[in-house]
């Protein structure tokens, strides 16, 4: 070997961490930082009245009113309004009233049922709450009990309120479905 001429091999070099090093450490940083902003969050004030449970009274003031002042020749000095507190009391409690539970309203809200046979499930789902039904259920048409879980994935094939009918909007709306590629029973 010549001392003018390179080493044979290449020169070790320190071995370099794979990236997946770094997020051993970013990853429970942020974590962290998610849970630190959840409980600084959290640790608000409970000054606001309804959510501690507790009325606060206040101070009211009443200014007492002067007729306009008129032009004379006299040089008459007004007395500026004062204002007066009014008296301190503490809030009564309440207690909220609460309806029977078998208590009906007098005139519950009616709609007409439109015709969701044949409808993505999720649009049949939009459609019955723009009409105003809000209790909405679905099942698989074939028996299997499979969930609707993406509904855009499913198909209206029955319902169990008749199309045109007019019922209150607290009607249960069951739509019987199965999926896009499979046909009704």
């Amino acid at each position: 070997m010549s001392w003018n001429q390179p080493p044979p091999y290449p020169p070790l070099l320190p071995p370099s961490r794979p990236g997946w090093t770094r997020m051993r450490v970013i990853v429970p940083s942020a974590i962290g930082l998610f849970f630190l902003g959840v409980i600084v969050g959290s640790a608000g004030s409970s000054d606001n009245a309804e959510i501690s449970g507790t009325a606060k009274p206040t101070v009211a003031a009443t200014a007492k009113s002067t007729p306009p002042a008129t032009a004379t020749t006299d040089a008459a000095v007004e007395p500026a309004p004062t204002a007066t507190k009014a008296p301190t009391t503490k809030p009564t409690p309440t207690k909220p009233t609460v309806a029977p539970a078998d208590a009906k309203p007098a005139n519950p809200e009616t709609a007409k049922v439109p015709n969701f046979v044949g409808m993505v499930l999720q649009t049949a789902q939009d459609t019955a709450q723009a009409e105003g039904f809000f209790f909405l259920a679905s099942h698989d048409s074939l028996g299997a009990s499979r969930m609707q879980v993406l509904d855009r994935n499913w198909k209206v094939c029955t319902q169990n309120v008749a199309p045109g009918k007019t019922v209150s909007v607290d009607t249960k709306l069951d739509f019987g479905t199965v999926k896009l590629e499979e046909s009704c029973p």
